[in-house]
């Protein structure tokens, strides 16, 4: 059964038939049916991979790329794409090395607008950030991460998603990755979420709760990095 139904299958192929550039998304799936300690089970691998292969069929822009951590070639690829856990989805300009806009866990729910909107994103419409924010960026003095922890019935968590991949697209030095709480309880529990969205900067040096304006999310990462706001 079609994840999509047709009046969504509608609306979504209108919204990326605007695409002027390639967009690769590549999925790292996990088939194994190991239990083992610290390693949390692919709740929603098979619907992940269902759901992005429907977006493919609805513009010749998209590409996927599917690895499956059960197989040799899938661990080789995971260490070279940063990849710990699945279900990681890596999206970024077809040709593109970048791997710093990332969804862990299904982008569902509320979660497929920020999907489809990083996609108009990357295919079209750019970051659209400021000059001076772009290069606020570049003179950071080390790298920064962004995980945005959201569910999939957060009405307001896309905008916090969306802040993050919008400063991931517009610097190298900036990940931000989207991660569905429910799918990772370990890693919520470590940060203590208890709402969201929720964005944990640089592993718990700061953070930024609710769905804040770009310039709250500036100067905590500022604020982590250790420069003057």
């Amino acid at each position: 059964m079609a994840l999509l139904g047709p009046k969504e299958q509608e609306i979504v192929r209108e919204r990326l038939s605007g695409l002027t550039r390639d967009v690769e998304m590549v999925l790292f799936t996990d088939s194994s049916t190991l239990i083992a300690p610290g390693k949390e089970p692919c709740m929603y691998c098979k619907e992940t991979k269902q759901l992005l292969e429907e977006l493919k069929a609805l513009s010749d822009k998209l590409h996927l790329v599917v690895y499956d951590l059960a197989t040799p070639e899938g661990r080789e690829m995971a260490k070279a794409y940063k990849v710990e856990a699945a279900p990681p989805l890596i999206l970024r300009e077809k040709g593109s090395e970048a791997l710093n806009i990332r969804y862990r866990g299904i982008p569902a729910g509320y979660e497929f607008a920020s999907l489809l909107e990083d996609l108009e994103m990357l295919g079209r419409d750019g970051h659209g950030l400021p000059e001076n924010v772009v290069q606020e960026l570049q003179n950071l003095p080390e790298e920064v991460v962004l995980q945005v922890f959201v569910t999939p019935t957060c009405p307001y968590c896309p905008q916090a998603v969306r802040t993050a991949h919008r400063l991931a697209y517009a610097s190298p030095k900036v990940w931000g990755e989207m991660i569905e709480a429910n799918e990772f309880p370990e890693l919520a529990g470590r940060y203590h979420i208890h709402g969201v969205p929720d964005t944990i900067i640089n592993h718990g040096k700061e953070r930024v709760l609710g769905a804040q304006p770009l310039s709250q999310f500036l100067q905590a990462i500022k604020k982590a990095v250790g420069v003057k706001a």
